[in-house]
């Protein structure tokens, strides 16, 4: 069981919030393959303070999302605590304060992964998001800015006021902001972490793409959890998969050339009750990319998926090559 403050889910996996991907329609095929806590994409502070934006069909909440975390993105304590409120108040269950986004222009504008560098800041904000919600609020973070002692001991004094202060999670992905996804992730920190904070909850995340070595990550490395993010997009039956390695069993689920092709049909027609056909088209090529890579032929498939202009196009071409004509 993963526990993150009121929340408790019977398997130790969610879904990570990521920029342009985790709307909707990735977070719906995420629980129907069994994922219980999915994350909307990363909301700007400035935005949430806006509530005309939750009347776009891409804020609106359904009922079968819950539990559902909002990750919110900003440097201004007193707004990210209004935004997070705002949130709140439309339905998310749990606010996820983004301290980890390594993306240069998320950087050069001093937030995200950038506020590692200011300990008493990110804390600050923290403080501000707790006393204005009654959810849970947790922190996403990396290791540091870069691998200075500075920045290890910053990331470390985050960590412990964080705890002090109450944090009901934090979610660690072991590599810093100057790597971005260079080189590979560093679980120890995440099993250091852990040791030293025992009581609370602590979520590992970075190069979680297949079921064995995720279930053998989070075991080595003691941690209560992992957030799926990458491993997920074009990916969403990576979550029974976890599962299925989680319960021990010899045959791990993996979906047929034709049960991928509705998938990939009934991801599209989500997108289409979020975004214009014009978008839709456009937008999802970036899943494709991904799910044509669970295909013998990955390299034909990939390039004719992304070479689709209209609907018509795009799902004639998913019906060919995963046998969906009869």
């Amino acid at each position: 069981m993963l526990k993150i403050g009121n929340i408790r889910l019977d398997t130790p996996v969610i879904q990570a919030a990521m920029s342009g991907y985790s709307d909707r329609a990735m977070r719906v095929l995420a629980r129907k393959f069994g994922c219980e806590l999915t994350f909307s994409g990363v909301i700007l502070d400035s935005s949430a303070s806006y509530k005309p934006l939750f009347e776009k069909s891409n804020y609106i909440l359904k009922d079968d999302e819950h539990p559902i975390g909002a990750q919110l993105l900003g440097s201004e304590p007193e707004k990210m605590a209004r935004a997070a409120e705002n949130l709140c108040q439309i339905g998310y269950d749990l606010i996820d304060l983004n301290f980890a986004c390594p993306a240069p222009k998320v950087v050069k504008k001093a937030r995200g992964g950038a506020l590692l560098a200011e300990p008493q800041k990110t804390i600050e904000i923290f403080k501000c998001v707790r006393d204005a919600v009654k959810c849970p609020v947790i922190m996403k973070l990396r290791k540091g800015v870069d691998g200075s002692e500075e920045s290890i001991q910053k990331f470390g004094q985050i960590c412990t006021q964080a705890v002090e202060y109450g944090i009901d999670s934090l979610i660690v992905h072991g590599r810093s902001v100057e790597q971005r996804f260079k080189g590979a992730a560093d679980w120890n920190i995440i099993k250091q972490l852990k040791q030293k904070f025992p009581k609370t909850t602590i979520i590992g995340s970075g190069d979680l793409f297949e079921p064995v070595d995720i279930v053998n990550k989070l075991r080595s490395s003691g941690a209560d959890g992992v957030a799926i993010a990458r491993g997920a997009v074009g990916k969403p039956w990576i979550f029974r998969q976890i599962k299925d390695v989680l319960e021990g069993k010899q045959q791990i689920f993996h979906p047929d050339i034709r049960e991928q092709g509705r998938i990939i049909l009934e991801h599209f027609e989500m997108l289409k009750e979020l975004y214009d056909i014009k978008k839709c088209i456009w937008y999802f090529r970036k899943f494709l990319v991904q799910y044509s890579k669970s295909h013998p032929q990955i390299r034909k498939v990939r390039k004719e998926l992304i070479a689709a202009q209209n609907e018509g196009q795009l799902r004639q071409t998913i019906k060919k090559w995963y046998n969906l004509d009869g």
